[in-house]
Order: C-alpha cells, then structure tokens, then sequence
C-alpha cells in the first residue's frame, strides 16, 4: 500500500491590477481580490462574471485604492485584456490622460518583458519603435500632467520596468529642453527603452544580488553599455543618438564613468539626457540592496554631483519638469 501523506498546498500568489486600467460596465474574464491586512492575505472583491461599475470605481477612488489582485495564473487574461482594447482606450477622449498612460504602461511593462526574455534584437527594436510612438502622443498632450502620469509608474528592479521608465523620464525631459519633433521625441524614447540592452547578458545572480558586489562581479555590469552597443551597432535603422544613449548613459562630465571615461562634450546630448533619468529612476526604484529614495533625497543626492558627472543644465530642467502641476 502506498504511503500517503497530506502535503500542504503552496499558497496562492497574486498579481496588481491597476485600477486606473478598469473600464466601467466591461469584465476583464477574471475575478479580483482586495489585500486582506494579514501579509499575504487576499479576498473576493468581484467574481469574473460581474464588470465593475462607475460607481465601484469612484468608490475605490475615494477610499484611495490604486489596485485590486487577480490570482498570478490569470494574470496573462488580464493582458489580454489591455492589449486587446488599448487603441480603443488611447482613442477614448472620456479617459483622463492618466488613465490612458497607466494603461499604456502595462501593456508596454509586459510586452518589453517579452520581447526581452526571448532576446530576439530586431524584435525588441521593432517592439520599442511602436510602443515609443504612443508614449510620445502621450506625453505631448496639452492635458497631460507629468506629476499625475509619473505616480501610476511601477518601481521594482526588473530591467524591463527600469527601461519603460527612462523611456518616459527621456522623452518628457527632451520635451522640457524644447524638443518639439515627434520623430526626435520617438527616436529618444526609443533609446531609453533600449539603454539597458546589454544587461540581458548579465547573469540573475548578479543582478539580483543583495550585497556588495566583488570586483569581478563590478566589472560584468559595467560591460553592459559596450554589451548593448555590440548587440546595435550594425543595425542600419538606428541613430548615432540612440546608440550612444546605450553607450554612453553612464558615462559622467568628469570622465569619472564608464565604459570609456569620456569627458564634457564627448557625451552625446542624448546620452547626457538618459544618464540624468536613469540615475533619477534607479533612485527612486527598489532595489535588491535598498529600498526605494523618496523624491526629495533622490533630487538632493543629484545634486551634489550637478555640474560634477552630470549636466547642471538637464538636472535643474528635470527638477522642473517633475515638479509641474
């Protein structure tokens, strides 16, 4: 007779669902829960079946509930869900702004995910072209608030989320120095989703680290820009701009960066946007080894190296630009 015994079942995990992204009156196929205040706990809020209405959402709103759950192994519904009805939702001018970017940004977290996880170059490329292209319809809308849209952001340490956010930080920044072409603005946003490229080479454990890094392990990181490049560099539909973003976003004025210690006016200007963002975004992004800076501490770190490794110039027009309301 076989031995049995009652193993118990692995708890079920769940997965955000940005409210922002809800529709009155449409199901999205699976049922969502609210966090209960035990850690880890969830409850039914509404079954499958039933579509939130107007009235849940202000209600949800009102009690300042940005997300609901969906059990993680139906979460891919879910984007189902948003890539099907995303030109639909970009098109509705009933959605605010900030509504059509939080949506727009699922889509482009999963989908970045993606294309990168299958490390498929010339369809992360393709990829990022036309998800640029609506971010910077976007951003450029007379009606779109930086501050509103940057607080649906996500700040985990996925490289995915860290590119589509220099994506946004890139293009809204080019907009605040005066950039008004859209096919800059693209080329930019571009650039920023892909600056990261070359840390797909980069092996999990590194990255994920939680302490120090030894020297070797440092010096594995710093070969993603020239990793990045050698993955573009042959590439005929790439700009020299967006191919220094991924070269030269850590690079620093002072020649105090990497991978070359290029100095002043060697950095492309392009480069020397990203490089602002991306220290602004890992700053204020969890990570492995601290958590997440608030705003005001991320702003004041910057600034004892304005002027220094980066451009005073970009860092005092970013700090204006996210402090617009």
């Amino acid at each position: 007779m076989p031995f049995v015994t009652n193993l118990p079942k692995p708890p079920t995990s769940y997965a955000p669902i940005s409210v922002r992204t809800l529709r009155p009156d449409q199901s999205i196929g699976i049922s969502l829960y609210l966090r209960g205040s035990e850690a880890g706990s969830h409850f039914l809020y509404r079954d499958k079946d039933i579509p939130l209405n107007e009235s849940d959402l202000q209600s949800l709103q009102s009690r300042g509930l940005t997300m609901l759950y969906a059990k993680s192994n139906e979460v891919e519904i879910y984007q189902q869900y948003l890539r099907g009805t995303l030109d639909s939702v970009l098109a509705d001018e009933s959605v605010p702004v900030v509504n059509r970017f939080s949506h727009l940004n699922e889509v482009i977290r999963n989908v970045l995910a993606d294309s990168f996880r299958r490390g498929d170059t010339t369809e992360a490329v393709t990829t990022c072209r036309e998800i640029a292209d609506k971010t910077v319809d976007l951003i450029c809308r007379q009606d779109a608030v930086a501050t509103e849209l940057l607080d649906v952001l996500y700040h985990d340490y996925h490289t995915f989320t860290h590119s589509a956010n220099v994506c946004y930080y890139c293009a809204l920044l080019a907009k605040s120095l005066g950039i008004s072409s859209h096919a800059d603005l693209q080329c930019i946003a571009v650039g920023g989703m892909l600056h990261d490229l070359g840390k797909l080479e980069i092996p999990e454990t590194i990255l994920n680290k939680t302490g120090a890094l030894t020297p070797a392990e440092r010096a594995i990181v710093n070969e993603h820009p020239r990793n990045g490049l050698l993955k573009l560099c042959r590439r005929n539909d790439l700009s020299r701009g967006q191919l220094m973003m991924v070269y030269q976003h850590h690079e620093r004025i002072n020649d105090k960066g990497y991978p070359v210690g290029s100095v002043g006016a060697e950095i492309h200007d392009w480069a020397r946007i990203c490089a602002v963002v991306d220290v602004y975004e890992a700053l204020t992004s969890n990570r492995p080894y601290r958590r997440a800076l608030g705003r005001n501490a991320a702003i004041e770190i910057m600034g004892r190296d304005a002027g220094l490794a980066l451009d005073k110039d970009l860092f005092a027009c970013w700090i204006q630009a996210i402090s617009k309301n």
